[in-house]
């Protein structure tokens, strides 16, 4: 059987996604959310012009022969701070006193820095030349009324949620968050629990952790977090119990059981309760990848592997719980960057190799992390990236430029 590529693994699974119903949140519960809605300016910002600096706001051609040995003197108005309005209008000869963030006085076109002043009852000497417009924000110049600053599709960082403040979004549109069932497969797995030493022929379990964390980090919810032993009908019952429902899981995500192995029940489990639409995937690692339905449930059944576990979502799963929220940063960066050693590789399929970029002197460079076994977690701890060696390719040399795709954007 022909092997389906990466890409067109991605194209059926996206062809499958929609696009989750928005809800009304508050500001607080913005973090890591996706817009649902253009958010336009209510006002201009700034709203008022301003002062950016402790200082002095005058007429710039009162200071245009001002230095330290020849200051200029003028007379002290009053003295506006943020949250205060000006009362009189600046003239030639005299200067009002502003600090960083109060309105701009009228007639004033200049602020000068407290720095280059000198105060003393009643006046101030200037000690440098102000150009028009120095030190001064103005009103509308970061955002105008009415412009669109943050469009359906974003993702609310910390940044975009301080505009929003800033725009006094404190109730907006925001897509709702996938509901993703977690599920980590095998007998041979026990809990992680500390000081437990597992038993000879058992090993702890790290899919079922790493899924609840690459889960929340995308920006989804949890619906279900469990492990499932190596029995067909155990498996059956716990995937059909995230399917029915209003609340129901909108996407099954299980690591294990969809290889050949006598003990791989999660595929054969699929295939008798729902819609299996793609199996196996020319790549490494990560081959045996299934993806299909249970109802309107969409369903992932990654590798058990645990460094297959952490590609696969990377590659697929990621960008599938992105479309489904509608972000438009699902796509990593690319680089390419120059390898720092030799790299084996078999034709055949796509290899994604861990690897640590860094700034070279005119490149980027690409450090391989360790033993690239599937079952290698180490490999992933200092990986900002993944290497991506062709198909066709052969054994790559130090010094070999290829694709690099950015895990950690």
């Amino acid at each position: 059987m022909l092997l389906a590529t990466v890409e067109q693994a991605l194209q059926r699974i996206l062809e499958r996604s929609y696009k989750l119903e928005a809800e009304e949140i508050e500001l607080a519960e913005a973090a890591g959310r996706t817009l649902a809605e253009d958010i336009a300016a209510d006002i201009p910002i700034p709203p008022f012009t301003n002062s950016a600096v402790d200082g002095y706001a005058v007429l710039s051609a009162d200071t245009r022969h001002a230095t330290s040995q020849q200051p200029v003197v003028l007379k002290i108005l009053e003295e506006v701070s943020a949250g205060s309005l000006p009362t009189q209008t600046v003239r030639s000869g005299y200067a009002t006193r502003v600090l960083t963030g109060a309105p701009l006085p009228a007639g004033a076109d200049a602020m000068v820095m407290q720095e280059d002043t000198e105060r003393a009852a009643g006046i101030v000497r200037i000690l440098a030349t102000a150009t028009a417009g120095q030190h001064i924000r103005f009103a509308g110049e970061d955002v105008s009324a009415g412009e669109v600053v943050l469009t359906r599709g974003t993702v609310l960082r910390p940044y975009e949620i301080g505009m929003l403040a800033t725009l006094g979004g404190s109730v907006f549109k925001a897509v709702r968050r996938p509901r993703l069932a977690l599920f980590s497969t095998g007998d041979e797995v026990i809990e992680p629990l500390r000081g437990v030493v597992p038993p000879t022929g058992k090993i702890r379990n790290s899919n079922l952790p790493v899924l609840e964390a690459l889960t929340l980090e995308s920006g989804s919810q949890i619906h279900t977090a469990k492990h499932l032993p190596d029995d067909l009908f155990q498996i059956e019952a716990a995937l059909l119990e995230c399917c029915g429902g209003v609340d129901a899981a909108d996407v099954i995500v299980a690591a294990g059981g969809v290889s050949v192995g006598d003990r791989d029940f999660v595929k054969p489990a699929l295939e008798r309760i729902g819609k299996m639409e793609l199996w196996k995937i020319a790549m490494k690692p990560g081959k045996p990848l299934a993806f299909g339905s249970i109802g309107k449930t969409l369903f992932l059944g990654l590798p058990g592997n645990p460094v297959s576990v952490m590609v696969t979502w990377e590659l697929f799963v990621r960008p599938l719980v992105c479309d489904l929220m509608g972000r438009n940063d699902y796509r990593r960066l690319e680089a390419e960057v120059v390898l720092q050693q030799d790299i084996m590789h078999r034709p055949g399929r796509r290899e994604y190799i861990r690897a640590h970029i860094s700034q070279g002197e005119s490149d980027l460079t690409a450090e391989v992390t360790g033993n690239q076994g599937s079952g290698n977690v180490r490999s992933m701890l200092h990986a900002n990236a993944l290497l991506v060696i062709p198909e066709d390719a052969g054994a790559l040399k130090a010094g070999s430029r290829v694709k690099a795709l950015l895990i950690q954007n």
